[in-house]
């Protein structure tokens, strides 16, 4: 309709009309220039504040994450000083507590970090979208300690192997079925595991006895035990200065959020 207007208003010579014509044609494309700025403007805007509660959501599960295994390794450090203890100072009284003790000492819960915000970030080239220079920096150096913290972590020991490799296999199974780990999920559907508070065994003497000399043949029980709870530790010092760091992140990005 505009074009057309304009090319009469051209026949007639009215050129009043067509500077009008003309200017409502220049703020009509200026006008849409600036709805299609104000859009992407918007755009942006909600994927940085999505970004940002995705990365605090992954950065509060980390630290929820790392508190319940804090949790968790300290009753298995727990089980492994009694276990200790009866070996070094009362070996000729042991009894099927001393084997539950014992047993859950080898018990292990892998840590894994949150971090799916962070690498679709990367992904998508979208870190600059990320206003803050010093979040980026600090997102960033999170993440690449987080690789390093996952090994440090990782829960391979040798008193596992030689107590599974010594303890005969009927009691280890009663063990699991009466006294094994209670995995539950918390409201984000993270699983969350826990040791039972009380359990027995309920087996016969004998098997309690052959048990525990087979234990007590195993080579290297009391050092590999010692080793595993200076490991223990070490691994709950380093759960609990990451549990710090992903509060205190967190804490950032809410507090400088956009």
């Amino acid at each position: 309709m505009l074009p057309r207007r304009i090319a009469n208003n051209l026949k007639e010579q009215n050129w009043t009309a067509i500077g009008v014509e003309l200017l409502v044609l220049v703020i009509g494309v200026f006008m849409g220039l600036q709805v299609d700025n104000w859009n992407d403007s918007r755009v942006e805007r909600n994927t940085v504040k999505t970004y940002y509660d995705r990365l605090i959501q992954d950065l509060r599960a980390n630290e929820r994450s790392l508190q319940a295994h804090q949790a968790y390794y300290r009753n298995v450090r727990t089980h492994g000083e009694a276990a200790l203890s009866a070996l070094q100072n009362a070996p000729d009284n042991l009894d099927e507590q001393f084997l539950i003790e014992a047993y859950q000492a080898t018990q292990v819960w892998h840590t894994v970090f949150n971090r799916s915000a962070f690498e679709e970030i990367l992904s998508v080239g979208a870190m600059s979208t990320i206003p803050d220079i010093e979040a980026r920096a600090r997102l960033t150096n999170y993440y690449v300690a987080v690789d390093a913290v996952g090994f440090q972590l990782r829960d391979i020991n040798t008193y596992r192997e030689v107590l599974r490799a010594h303890m005969p296999i009927e009691v280890q199974r009663t063990i699991e079925k009466n006294c094994g780990d209670t995995v539950t999920t918390d409201a984000s559907g993270a699983l969350i595991t826990r040791f039972p508070e009380n359990c027995t065994l309920g087996l016969d003497a004998a098997t309690i006895q052959v048990a525990i000399e087979s234990l007590l043949a195993a080579p290297g029980i009391v050092a590999n035990l010692n080793r595993r709870l200076s490991d223990l530790d070490t691994k709950l010092r380093i759960m609990q200065r990451n549990a710090e760091r992903s509060r205190a992140l967190a804490d950032y990005l809410e507090s400088t959020r956009p």
